[in-house]
C-alpha cells in the first residue's frame, strides 16, 4: 500500500504521513481546509461553501483563487489526498484517515475496549489552540467543538459504567477523571466518582470529591449540587465503616501529591490604610523571593498571584487555577513603629489550615520577622526534601530601615510599568542607596529600573546600559550572591552582544534563585541567541508554568526558538498572544510568515512593521539581535528580503 495520510484534529492539528515525515504544510488556511474536510468526512463540500468559509471577506473570484492555491499546496505536499467531484471537494478516503472519523465511529460501540480507544483519541477540543481571523470559520468551529465534546462526555460516562460493572474500579476512576477534565460541571460524573472511591476504600477522597463538585458547579454554572448529590455526601459523612475491596489501600489524603510542593503567596490584606499598600506588597514580595531560593519548592510568581487581590473565588478555586497545592494568606497592620502580621498556610484542595501564627514585632525586627515566616513555611512544606534552613536572623542596622522603605516604594513604582513610574522607581532606588550605601539589593533593583528605562526610552541606550552595569557590579561587590545583580548583568552583556558572558551570569542567577520566572525565561532567551533552540523552548515554557499570568514579552522569547526550529505556524500562534508588539516581534512575524508560505500573513506583518519603521530602522533592529551564529541571523535577514524589505 502507498502513502497514508493521518489527520489529527482533536487537540492540536497534526498531519502525519505513513512512509515519511510530513512536510510543513505552510498556511493555516490549508490546515483549516483539511481539518474541516476531516470533520465533514462523510459529506462532500462545494467550492463555493469552502471559499466562503475561509475567505469570507474577499470577493468570490479572489476567494475561489485562494481556494485553488490552498488545494494546490495540499496536493504538492501530500499527493492526491483531496478528491474533486464536479464542484464538490472531499478527502480521498482510500489514502486519508482521521482521528475524528475514528472517534465518531468508536463512540457508537458498546464494547469497553472500543470505548477506551475512543476516549484516548480525544486529546482535546477540536483544533485546540488554533486561531484564524475568519468570522465564518469561527462561527462553525464553536458549535463543532461543543458537538464533539458532548460525544466525548457521553462516551466517557458509558465507559465508566461498563468498567464499574466489570469491577475495573481503578480504570473507572481514571476515565471519570478524564470526563471531568472535559466537563467539570458533569454532576453525574462527580457522584459516580465519589461512589467508586468509596468502593476502593478511599472514603476521604470521596468526601473531598464532593467539595470539588461544589466548587466546580459554582464556578462553571453558578449552581449548587442537586439534592441527590447532597444526600450521597450526607450518607458518606455518616458512614463509619465504608465498604472496601480486598487488596485496596486506605485513604491517601496524607500523601503529598508532588515531590516539589507548589505554593502561591496571595496578596496580604492591608489593615493600615492605602498609604501602606507599598509596604504590605513589599513584605509579600520579599517572602516570595526568599521562598524561591529553595529547590524543594515550586513557587508561583508574583505576577500571577497578585491578580487574585480581592478575589471572590474560594481558596480551592484559586489554587486550581494557579496549579498550587498550598496557599499563603495574611494580613499586615502597621501602627507607628509596630507591625502586627497574621499568616496562614493552607492546604487548599483539602480545605485545611496547615499552620497559622500571629507576629507582633517592632519595626526594627522586620528582617527577623521575614526570616521567621519563611523558615517556618519551608520547614513545614519541604523540610524532609531539602535540609537547608534559613540562616540566623539578620541584625539590620538602624539606617537600613529607611533604605528598606525606599526600596519597597521603588518596587511598587517599578511594577506599575509606565514611563513616569519608571522614573520614580529609579529615584526611590537611588534614595535607598543614599540612606545605606552598602545595601546590595538596592543596587540590583536600580539596575532593573534602568533596564526598564530602556524600554521607555528615558535616555540614550548606551548611557542606560552603562549605568545598569555599574549598579549591578557594585551590588555584587557588596554581595556576590545577589541573584538579581547577576540577572541584570546577563541582560547588560546580552545588549552589548556578548552572549557568552550573559550566559555565565544568567547561570549564576539561576543557581542562586532557581524559581525566579524572570531568570528562567531569560535563560531561554540567551540559549536561543546561542543557537540552542530546543533547550531555549524548554526554559521559556518552564517560566510560563511558574508564572501562568506572565508578561506578554515571554511569548517573544518563545517565538524565537520556534522560528529557528522551523515550527513557523506555532511561532505565528505564539505571536497572536502579543497585543502590543515591539519592533523585534514584527520582524519575527515576517520571518515566520515567510517560512509558512502564507502570503496574506506576510503582507499583514510587513504593513504592521512599516507603520513605525523605515527600511533603515529595520536594518538596525536586525543588526541589534545578538545572535551568536551567522546562520540564525541569516534566516531572519533572508526572510525580510523575501518579504520585499530592502536590507543592504
Amino acid at each position: 500500500m502507498g502513502q497514508i495520510l493521518r489527520l489529527n484534529v482533536l487537540g492540536r492539528f497534526e498531519a502525519i504521513c505513513s512512509d515519511r515525515p510530513a512536510s510543513n504544510l505552510g498556511t493555516r488556511k490549508a490546515q483549516a481546509l483539511l481539518a474541516y474536510l476531516a470533520f465533514e468526512h462523510a459529506h462532500p463540500q462545494s467550492r463555493e461553501h469552502l471559499a466562503t468559509l475561509l475567505w469570507s471577506e474577499m470577493n468570490d473570484e479572489r476567494a475561489r483563487h485562494n481556494l485553488r492555491q490552498a488545494l494546490s499546496k495540499i496536493r504538492s505536499t501530500f499527493g492526491d489526498v483531496v478528491e474533486t467531484r464536479g464542484d464538490d471537494i472531499l478527502l480521498n478516503h482510500a489514502i486519508v484517515c482521521s482521528d475524528v472519523a475514528d472517534f465518531e465511529e468508536l463512540a457508537k460501540s458498546d464494547d469497553a475496549e472500543a470505548l477506551m480507544e475512543c476516549i484516548s483519541l480525544y486529546r482535546g477540543d477540536l483544533l485546540d489552540g488554533f486561531t484564524l481571523r475568519e468570522p465564518v470559520f469561527e462561527e462553525w468551529l464553536v458549535p463543532a467543538r461543543s458537538h464533539l465534546r458532548r460525544i466525548a462526555c457521553e462516551t466517557a460516562a458509558r465507559l465508566s459504567q461498563a468498567l464499574r460493572d466489570q469491577a475495573r474500579r481503578e480504570e473507572c476512576v481514571a476515565v471519570l477523571g478524564d470526563l471531568l477534565a472535559i466537563d467539570a460541571a458533569c454532576e453525574q460524573a462527580h457522584r459516580d466518582l465519589m461512589e467508586v472511591l468509596v468502593e476502593l476504600g478511599r472514603r476521604s477522597d470521596a468526601l473531598r470529591q464532593y467539595k470539588i463538585c461544589v466548587d466546580s458547579l459554582e464556578r462553571e454554572v453558578g449552581a449548587e449540587p442537586s439534592r441527590e448529590t447532597q444526600e450521597l455526601f450526607a450518607r458518606l459523612k455518616e458512614s463509619s465503616s465504608p465498604s472496601t475491596v480486598p487488596g485496596t489501600s486506605s485513604s491517601r489524603d496524607e500523601q503529598m501529591r508532588h515531590d516539589h510542593p507548589t505554593i502561591a503567596v496571595l496578596p496580604f490584606e492591608n489593615l493600615s490604610g492605602a498609604e501602606n499598600d507599598y509596604f504590605v506588597d513589599g513584605i509579600v514580595e520579599d517572602l516570595l523571593t526568599s521562598l524561591s531560593c529553595f529547590r524543594s519548592l515550586l513557587v508561583i510568581a508574583r505576577g500571577s498571584t497578585f491578580l487574585y487581590r480581592n478575589s471572590q473565588l474560594t481558596d480551592k478555586a484559586i489554587a486550581g487555577e494557579l496549579g498550587a497545592q498550598f496557599l499563603v494568606r495574611g494580613s499586615v497592620q502597621r501602627n507607628g513603629n509596630r507591625i502586627r502580621l497574621n499568616v496562614q498556610l493552607l492546604d487548599a484542595p483539602a480545605g485545611l489550615t496547615v499552620w497559622g501564627h500571629r507576629f507582633d514585632r517592632e519595626f526594627e525586627d522586620v528582617f527577623v520577622l521575614q526570616d521567621e515566616i519563611t523558615s517556618t513555611l519551608v520547614s513545614t512544606l519541604a523540610g524532609r526534601v531539602e535540609s537547608v534552613r534559613m540562616a540566623q536572623a539578620r541584625k539590620a542596622p538602624a539606617e537600613r530601615l529607611d533604605a528598606y522603605d525606599c526600596l519597597l516604594r521603588g518596587k511598587d513604582y517599578h511594577h506599575r510599568f509606565t514611563a513616569d513610574d519608571c522614573d520614580l522607581c529609579i529615584r526611590m532606588f537611588e534614595q535607598a542607596i543614599e540612606r545605606d550605601s552598602t545595601y546590595a539589593v538596592a543596587y540590583a533593583w536600580l539596575g532593573c529600573g534602568l533596564g526598564q528605562a530602556m524600554v521607555f526610552g528615558l535616555d540614550e541606550i548606551s548611557t542606560l546600559v552603562d549605568r545598569a552595569q555599574a549598579a549591578a557590579e557594585r551590588g555584587l561587590e557588596l554581595d556576590e550572591n545577589e541573584s538579581e545583580c547577576h540577572r541584570i548583568l546577563a541582560q547588560v552583556h546580552l545588549t552589548r552582544g556578548n552572549v557568552s558572558r550573559a550566559f555565565r551570569h544568567q547561570e549564576k542567577a539561576l543557581i542562586l534563585n532557581p524559581n525566579d520566572d524572570r531568570s528562567v525565561c531569560a535563560m531561554g532567551e540567551i540559549l536561543s541567541y546561542r543557537g540552542q533552540h530546543e533547550d531555549a523552548e524548554r526554559w521559556v515554557r518552564k517560566s510560563m508554568r511558574l508564572n501562568p499570568y506572565h508578561p506578554e514579552r515571554y511569548w517573544t522569547h518563545l517565538v524565537r526558538p520556534l522560528l529557528h526550529l522551523g515550527r513557523f505556524e506555532e511561532a505565528l500562534e505564539a505571536l497572536d498572544h502579543i497585543g502590543n508588539r515591539r519592533r523585534d516581534d514584527h520582524v519575527y512575524a515576517i520571518a515566520a510568515s515567510v517560512g509558512s508560505g502564507d502570503e496574506d500573513a506576510i503582507r499583514y506583518a510587513v504593513d504592521a512593521l512599516k507603520i513605525d519603521l523605515s527600511d533603515a530602522d529595520i536594518v538596525q533592529v536586525v543588526a541589534a539581535l545578538p545572535y551568536a551564529h551567522a546562520a540564525d541571523r541569516a534566516l531572519v535577514h533572508d526572510a525580510l528580503v523575501t518579504a520585499g524589505i530592502s536590507i543592504a
